[in-house]
């Protein structure tokens, strides 16, 4: 279980093509990423809407989905000032309802 769960609705999904790093040569396979628009209440009351982005393991269950609204277990590590959000290995398919 997910200390972290992702809601919003499936907006896309797609295919990040494989790519070669300009630095070390490492070969990188290509991925499925599914773009999740999630809502969040601010502490006026107001709503901001935040798209996010990230590979996934099972991407024709996300296409199935599309429009849908879904919740994610994901993991969570900030970078740069920014949170980056992850689907985890062990939770492939996205929870409906």
């Amino acid at each position: 279980m997910s200390m972290y769960t992702l809601n919003g609705i499936v907006q896309n999904v797609f295919t990040k093509a494989a790519s070669v790093d300009k630095e070390t040569g490492e070969q990188r396979p290509a991925t499925e990423n599914v773009q999740i628009l999630g809502e969040n209440t601010l502490a006026n009351g107001e709503k901001r809407f935040e798209m996010v982005t990230m590979k996934v393991h099972a991407g024709d269950a996300y296409r199935k989905l599309q429009g849908k609204f879904v919740r994610v277990p994901v993991g969570m590590f900030v970078k740069d000032g920014q949170a980056l959000w992850y689907a985890l290995k062990t939770e492939t398919q996205p929870i409906t309802g």
